[in-house]
């Protein structure tokens, strides 16, 4: 994938960008480069910009981008004048699907082995600084490091008079209709209703009857 570098002054923000970093997340993107000195380039496409119009009256040409907003954000205040970028081909139509999947395409992370990864991390790194790095609070951290190593508990086994059982009987619908409007003068939840019904009934039948 080859890149482009390219000055912050030609880049463009896309109107219709809908991802927002909160500004604690983009405080730490800020510290990560400025450590790393490392970045995922960004995605970029070429416009003409006729607010920068050149000695030729033709258009200015510049970048927008399509994925990387919070990274130039991130650059401008770490006073960067340029930026790593792979320029795509996009019409219009195609910078709006990009746009709208590149921000929320990803996948989710395992709990346990986000604990192993930060496990490893914190074996190099003291945890305030990789809570200046990284997106979890201090505290987010310590809980991750409790559980890095621990097998999962196994549930016990539940008794079976306490599991629950399907229960099935067939009403005319002009008495499935008496039933619900029964059931939601009770209120709370259908079961909990057919519950208290039954034990309303079961008050009012004598011991021996």
């Amino acid at each position: 994938m080859q890149t482009q570098t390219i000055k912050l002054d030609n880049l463009r923000t896309h109107p219709a960008n809908s991802n927002v970093m909160p500004e604690h997340l983009i405080t730490k993107l800020t510290n990560h480069i400025e450590s790393t000195g490392r970045y995922p380039p960004l995605i970029v496409r070429p416009i003409t910009d006729n607010d920068k119009a050149n000695t030729s009256g033709n258009g200015f040409h510049a970048y927008q981008i399509l994925d990387g907003h919070h990274r130039v954000a991130a650059l401008r205040r770490l006073e960067h004048d340029a930026a790593e970028c792979v320029v795509w081909e996009a019409d219009d139509r195609e910078a709006l699907v990009l746009l709208a999947s590149l921000n929320r395409l990803q996948g989710h992370d395992d709990p346990r082995k986000r604990a192993n990864l930060i496990g490893s991390l914190a074996e190099k790194y003291k945890l305030a600084s990789l809570a200046d790095l990284l997106p979890e609070r201090k505290d987010q951290l310590k809980k991750l490091l409790e559980i890095r190593g621990r097998p999962p508990s196994p549930r016990p086994p539940q008794p079976t008079e306490q599991m629950p059982m399907a229960v099935h009987f067939f009403l005319l619908p002009h008495q499935k209709k008496q039933l619900d409007k029964t059931l939601r003068s009770l209120g709370g939840t259908r079961e909990e209703a057919l519950m208290l019904l039954l034990d309303r009934h079961a008050d009012t039948v004598a011991p021996n009857s």
